[in-house]
């Protein structure tokens, strides 16, 4: 029991990419400065992980980043040294709010800010239905793009383990934030993570960070017997797609 314990406290992101974050400085509501971006960098050093890939926000009423204006923090990161074995930051992405504004880009083209050029990471309003969730699932299936849906254990409008199987269904994947499983968020979205979890319908794991405090925080992350068993899959299923 004791060595059981061990494989499922630290490390648990041993080897894995961060395909979710918000490490380019500058650009949205994660990091602020280069500064912090490299704390970050150190902070991901210390949980194990192997690369991070950044996705800031493209949504139009706050962060109406573009593939130029991500491109340029990416390369004003990229221009500094780096920590010492810190993870690599192979591409970047984008975490793309659902809304009329991305539904109406998505009838006419394809978006460019994919991940490993075949998914896409999105979100919805946290207290929005999942009318257009549905849609955009739709037309992007049609253009051959794969949607993972961000930390769907923080949507009001998403509670019932029926919920979430209809969207797997659809075709989305299911990113947990890991330090939903912290409380971070409150209690009921940590008893959602859970609940979901233990259903064995999330597909991925990321962090979400915004700041260096979030990678630390994550540091202290433990799990149960079960919830490591599931963590496990979690872990196959995503190191052999990033």
């Amino acid at each position: 029991m004791f060595h059981f314990f061990k494989k499922y406290s630290q490390p648990l992101f041993e080897g894995l990419c961060d395909f979710h974050n918000h490490l380019l400085p500058g650009i949205d509501d994660g990091s602020k400065t280069v500064g912090m971006s490299l704390n970050m960098l150190e902070a991901y050093q210390k949980l194990g992980f192997k690369s991070v890939i950044p996705t800031p926000h493209v949504y139009q009423e706050l962060y109406p980043n573009t593939p130029e204006t991500i491109q340029k923090a990416f390369q004003e990161l990229s221009a500094v040294k780096h920590p010492e074995n810190a993870p690599s930051i192979p591409s970047y992405g984008a975490e793309y709010m659902v809304d009329e504004t991305f539904i109406k880009n998505l009838e006419s083209g394809v978006p460019s800010l994919l991940l490993c050029k075949k998914y896409i990471l999105v979100e919805i309003h946290f207290f929005g239905g999942t009318q257009l969730l549905e849609q955009a699932c739709f037309e992007l299936s049609q253009k051959g793009i794969l949607p993972i849906l961000a930390h769907p254990e923080r949507y009001q409008s998403l509670e019932t383990v029926a919920q979430y199987q209809a969207l797997k269904q659809k075709g989305f994947y299911l990113q947990l934030n890991a330090l939903s499983l912290l409380g971070h968020y409150g209690p009921q979205v940590k008893q959602k993570a859970e609940k979901i979890l233990q259903a064995g319908l999330y597909d991925f794991v990321a962090t979400d960070a915004h700041h260096p405090n979030h990678l630390k925080t994550l540091q202290t992350l433990r799990l149960s017997k079960k919830q490591g068993l599931m963590w496990e899959g979690i872990r196959e299923f995503q190191l052999n797609r990033f």
